[in-house]
């Protein structure tokens, strides 16, 4: 078994392009790259000539896989279970490793078994010239900058969903470190998030007004496994989620209302032993975010909430 699986999801790189991250792999000093190896998932795309990636071989053993286009979370997930190893990181094709000491780190705390280890990264924004901003440890929406204990994953049955092409990682990630109850935190600075305007991320399509219904068929399986894993925060992250729905549901008015409407009250539906309409101090809650000028939503209007829970019920 390898110490580490580095799983790397793609679609349309050329296999210079993929030599990027490969190479930050390659580079890597300080640990025993025989523990490691790295598993290319192409999702859909043109196949490639892993051929010339020999080049790498006298140091990395990297694993070819093809999958029909299922988005990024199911490539990830095949990587998974084609693999063997301890821990799991993820790296994006269009991203690399920030330094050549970034892993060192990893399998210095990996040696005591931890859960989730957690580091920072960099993120480049497009601009003349580039700027960076710096993500810290704590972030539990990226799915790199990060190792996850593939038998801690095991024991949640914690996979990526084909039912969500777009917010599979929020699910994914945030589920893995909310539930982990041994998280290292590392101080280092180690992926850098490169700016890609070609990006799936940035795409018109995947904008909030057209995946209102993704993101809450995302927090219906989020809702499934708090109430499994940790049923005490069940009620608050449903009234988080029910007040920022709605405001965000007024600023990104659904494309598709009907299939919007459809997964709300199915998401509901499975929260109806910790829900049940609304209550003066759901309003209350929508109320203080929108008046808050900190608060992205600021200024949003609140007097239609009500009604909005009325339509939303299944029952």
């Amino acid at each position: 078994m390898k110490k580490v699986s580095i799983i790397i999801p793609f679609k349309g790189q050329t296999e210079s392009e993929l030599m990027l991250p490969l190479s930050s792999i390659y580079n890597q000093i300080g640990i025993d790259l025989s523990q490691l190896d790295v598993h290319l998932v192409n999702d859909g795309g043109e196949k490639i000539d892993v051929k010339k990636f020999d080049v790498l071989a006298d140091r990395l053993e990297i694993h070819y896989h093809e999958v029909p286009n299922g988005g990024p979370g199911l490539a990830r997930q095949y990587g998974i279970d084609h693999s063997d190893s301890e821990y799991l990181m993820f790296i994006d094709a269009d991203d690399v490793l920030y330094y050549v000491g970034a892993l060192w780190p990893f399998y210095n705390a990996a040696s005591q078994g931890h859960q989730m280890i957690l580091a920072g990264y960099w993120e480049q924004i497009q601009g003349t010239p580039y700027t960076y901003l710096v993500h810290d440890n704590k972030d539990v929406k990226a799915v790199y900058g990060k190792w996850y204990k593939r038998s801690y994953l095991e024991m949640l049955n914690l996979r990526f969903l084909p039912d969500l092409p777009i917010y599979e990682d929020t699910y994914f990630v945030g589920l893995a470190c909310i539930l982990a109850t041994d998280k290292c935190y590392l101080e280092e600075i180690v992926y850098m998030w490169l700016c890609n305007p070609k990006s799936i991320t940035r795409n018109e399509e995947n904008k909030f007004n057209y995946q209102n219904h993704i993101w809450a068929r995302e927090n219906r399986h989020w809702f499934e496994m708090i109430s499994k894993w940790k049923p005490e925060r069940l009620r608050i992250d449903f009234e988080n989620y029910l007040t920022d729905i709605y405001l965000k549901s007024q600023k990104y008015p659904p494309i598709d209302e009907q299939e919007w409407w459809e997964e709300q009250r199915k998401c509901i539906a499975g929260v109806s032993d910790v829900f049940s309409g609304w209550t003066p101090e759901l309003q209350k809650q929508v109320d203080k975010k929108s008046a808050d000028p900190n608060n992205q939503w600021h200024g949003i209007k609140t007097d239609g909430f009500k009604e909005w829970i009325a339509q939303s019920l299944p029952w």
